[in-house]
């Protein structure tokens, strides 16, 4: 069974960033299947994303796409206290069952969700019910951690609640009642995850990060319905840390952690749970490109597969996916289908202003991405040139790496612009640049470009995430600017946060990373 891990707090207090970021590092640290559903829902594994926010290739499941509807109801009717509830409880019942599903579906190991139906519920009840901002939590007896007990036990393990409880409760028989609906619907309405963490904060910071976020302020995001929401949760977590044990509740101070902080303050809280790693599945190695093959009979029948003409490609038909087949009548695009996104395919995108081409090959530069790719080189190319410019004027050295490099337009591109203007300026630099150069051909391209602009360059062959050709990277660290363009989506995840990890420790105080 999947671990499931609840991120509760109060508004303001970061948890729904937490749980979208959380799947890709426990990907990446603990080499497992990793979800979360919030505002989006995503799966992740070591090797690749199998659903994230917009990309649902094998689709959502009804409950899922549900929830998605009511939370937009229920943030239009945020500023009623007698609708929003309703809709945001619906919100996160089909939320709940949308995560049972997907962890089910995906075999996930740990699935994150952003608050759970029945704590959320109990913790935010008395803000709409008897709000402090209108000083009506002060006329009424509040529950205590025993009352919320008492409450775990007459839903789930379907105990009477004792009398002598009842007056400082809500009326539990609705809440049994659309308990037992929701098992018609076969929805879980009322289950607990097997770990909650409570990202505890001050509700005056917490306010402070709202009113900073320039968005419109809610209703209920004021001082007093925080303070009280805090207090509440509190009580429910105690309860349940009776309830069940009291390794279930994971309270963080995160007063005064950053949020990279506060993740890796609960990914080493995770960490302390054995996690089954039994979604991974490690795939064959390849060289960046395509990972199957896609020789012309296997790629007719990928497209003629229903899924594909049905869930893809007449869905997204106007948004360029109309290219896709003429890619096998293309030049380019069988290139394309043979090396995947290699560096001379790259380059080839790079260069549609200097090609002569016919109909079916601009059809595939005019791809969308393909287009992106374009413009992120102009991009790139005016930013980079502006950041060379200004510290190139304070007349130092400057070490830039790259990699992987592929031809290295974004680099070579604005220093042939600044060369042309003021070619000593080229003494200043020192360019590194790295990739594992599979058709032999980027070293000698690249060496020879570096000789006519009179720039000191070392071209480095290999794989950029091994040690050793880490150490081979630190003899010229640290570096003012680093690139790190185009690759993320290939490597598995694990390597992916070493790298980062390693650039951040080899770069200049004031240094750029570029990705």
């Amino acid at each position: 069974m999947s671990l499931h891990v609840c991120i509760l707090g109060i508004d303001g207090s970061g948890k729904s960033t937490l749980a979208e970021s959380l799947p890709a590092i426990l990907a990446a640290e603990c080499k497992i299947v990793a979800g979360s559903s919030g505002e989006s829902y995503r799966i992740m594994d070591f090797q690749e994303d199998h659903m994230g926010p917009k990309f649902y290739p094998d689709g959502l499941p009804v409950s899922a796409k549900l929830a998605q509807v009511f939370r937009r109801i229920a943030k239009r009717f945020v500023d009623n206290s007698q609708l929003y509830p309703i809709f945001k409880l619906l919100q996160m019942l089909l939320q709940d069952a949308a995560a049972r599903k997907l962890s089910r579906k995906y075999n996930v190991d740990v699935f994150v969700s952003d608050c759970n139906t029945l704590l959320s519920a109990l913790g935010r009840a008395t803000n709409y019910l008897c709000p402090a901002k209108d000083g009506e939590d002060s006329k009424i007896q509040m529950p205590e951690p025993d009352d919320f007990k008492a409450v775990f036990e007459c839903l789930i393990d379907k105990q009477p609640l004792p009398p002598e409880r009842q007056s400082r409760l809500l009326n539990l028989g609705k809440a049994r009642l659309i308990k037992n609906v929701l098992r018609l619907l076969r929805l879980r309405g009322a289950w607990l995850p097997d770990i909650v963490i409570f990202l505890d904060i001050s509700p005056d910071q917490a306010l402070d990060r709202i009113i900073r976020r320039g968005k419109k302020i809610d209703c209920h995001e004021n001082i007093h319905d925080l303070r009280q929401a805090r207090s509440m949760y509190l009580k429910v977590l105690e309860a349940l840390a009776t309830y069940r044990n009291p390794e279930t509740v994971k309270h963080l101070d995160i007063n005064e952690l950053t949020p990279g902080e506060t993740l890796q303050a609960v990914l080493d809280l995770l960490k302390q749970h054995k996690i089954n790693q039994k979604g991974f599945r490690k795939s064959k190695d390849v060289v960046l490109g395509t990972a199957e093959d896609l020789s012309t009979g296997k790629l007719v029948t990928k497209i003629l597969n229903y899924k594909y003409l049905f869930s893809y490609l007449i869905r997204n038909w106007f948004q360029g996916a109309w290219r896709e087949p003429f890619f096998l009548f293309s030049r380019l695009g069988r290139l394309f289908l043979k090396d995947g996104y290699s560096a001379g395919v790259m380059k080839v995108i790079y260069d549609r202003d200097q090609q002569n081409t016919g109909l079916v090959d601009r059809i595939f530069l005019e791809y969308p991405l393909h287009r992106a790719v374009y413009d992120r080189l102009q991009i790139l190319t005016s930013r980079i040139q502006q950041e060379l410019e200004k510290r190139l004027i304070q007349g130092k050295k400057i070490y830039l790496f790259t990699a992987p490099s592929g031809f290295a337009y974004d680099i070579f591109r604005p220093l042939e612009i600044i060369a042309s203007r003021t070619p000593d300026a080229m003494k200043q630099i020192k360019l590194v640049a790295a990739d594992l150069d599979p058709h032999q051909v980027l070293e000698q391209v690249l060496t020879e470009r570096s000789r006519k602009l009179n720039v000191d360059f070392k071209f480095i062959k290999g794989d950029i995430t091994s040690d050793l050709i880490h150490k081979r990277f630190e003899e010229n660290a640290p570096f003012d600017i680093a690139l790190f363009v185009g690759l993320s989506g290939w490597l598995p995840k694990s390597e992916l946060v070493k790298h980062i990890r390693w650039l951040g420790q080899n770069m200049q105080p004031d240094g750029v990373f570029v990705t």
